[in-house]
């Protein structure tokens, strides 16, 4: 588990003060990312020693909350988002965690944790908005997946990439297409040019969804201009890399907010006449429907569901669609295919 996590809401008007409790809305300005690679055969037992943590920070009434990801596709790996106001507002978080009995319950934690993985990454992130579409209507309480898709421009191709994702974006404000993107640029701990580009699901059902907004979008940019933006991703883009992951509700550090009936999220304590139906576990209905959602998905290995930083209700709050017009498209980082 990463050293530090940190949890600054965002008003729609500026900054809420450091600890404050009012629910964030909107993108944080800067994302850390850290990329844990979990040891063949160690996924459950390192979803267990994950909830430690979350016990050491909910003992502790820690005001920053995570939201943990685990990989579906690519690599064994777990990813967890911390969001932050400004850099500035890491070391205040640092200074948190240093005092006791929370250090120490952190350190005991991580030498558990530690010792079920492989070297991993962390990366620091901005949040870039002109390259976002829709953040407003993301909800986290709805999200059950997320699609990441990694983009290396090349250098000296910064300025195509920009206007490329220009004509995508209004092309999907031309065609209305029900979705929600985010876009950072890493600035640290991945090479330079690096973007990152979330989009949550729901259901896994809207992947059958792709073919349509493909065509949708094609034809809001009209065909020639779409297939030469296509062509021209070959030039812009070194790299692009897209991959499913699944929310851990056990391994993520959620507030504990009202919960209404419609509102989606999953409620830790059921009503009393319920509870001699339901495990009395948090999370456990929920974890099980998101297992058996990724059955389908994967089959030779058992799909790891995941842990850390973030502020779930920060970072991710509307169902955002998985938006994905071909490879090409995505290049210029507004979809992400399947």
């Amino acid at each position: 588990m990463r050293k530090v996590l940190g949890f600054v809401a965002m008003s729609a008007v500026g900054m809420v003060p450091v600890f404050s409790q009012e629910p964030p809305a909107g993108p944080p300005p800067v994302l850390q990312i850290m990329r844990e690679v979990i040891k063949e055969g160690k996924g459950a037992e390192h979803e267990k020693t994950e909830t430690e943590f979350v016990r050491a920070f909910r003992k502790a009434k820690f005001p920053g909350h995570y939201l943990a990801l685990t990989a579906m596709s690519g690599m064994g790996e777990v990813w967890f988002l911390d969001p932050y106001p400004s850099f500035a507002t890491w070391e205040q978080y640092q200074k948190e965690q240093d005092k006791e009995p929370l250090k120490s319950e952190l350190e005991t934690a991580e030498s558990h944790d530690g010792a079920l993985r492989e070297p991993g990454r962390s990366m620091w992130a901005v949040y870039r908005k002109e390259m976002s579409y829709q953040p407003e209507k993301l909800n986290v309480g709805k999200t059950r997946f997320v699609t990441i898709g990694t983009y290396r421009v090349r250098l000296g191709h910064d300025e195509d990439m920009h206007s490329g994702a220009k004509a995508i974006l209004e092309a999907y404000q031309k065609a209305s297409i029900d979705a929600t993107l985010l876009c950072y640029q890493v600035i640290q701990g991945a090479p330079a040019g690096t973007y990152l580009f979330f989009s949550t699901m729901d259901s896994l059902k809207t992947m059958d969804d792709i073919p349509a907004r493909q065509k949708a979008l094609a034809e809001a940019m009209g065909a020639d201009n779409y297939r030469q933006l296509m062509k021209g991703s070959g030039e812009t883009f070194a790299s692009i890399d897209s991959n499913l992951f699944a929310v851990s509700p056990r391994m993520s550090y959620v507030a504990k907010e009202p919960r209404t009936p419609n509102s989606g999220i999953p409620s830790r304590k059921p009503p009393r006449s319920q509870r001699k139906r339901q495990d009395s576990r948090p999370f456990n209905r929920y974890t099980r429907e998101l297992q058996a959602d990724a059955s389908r998905f994967v089959c030779a290995r058992r799909c790891r569901i995941g842990r850390r930083g973030s502020n779930t209700q920060l970072f991710f709050t509307r169902g955002l669609s998985h938006l994905a017009p071909e490879r090409g498209a995505l290049a210029f980082g507004l979809g992400l295919d399947g």
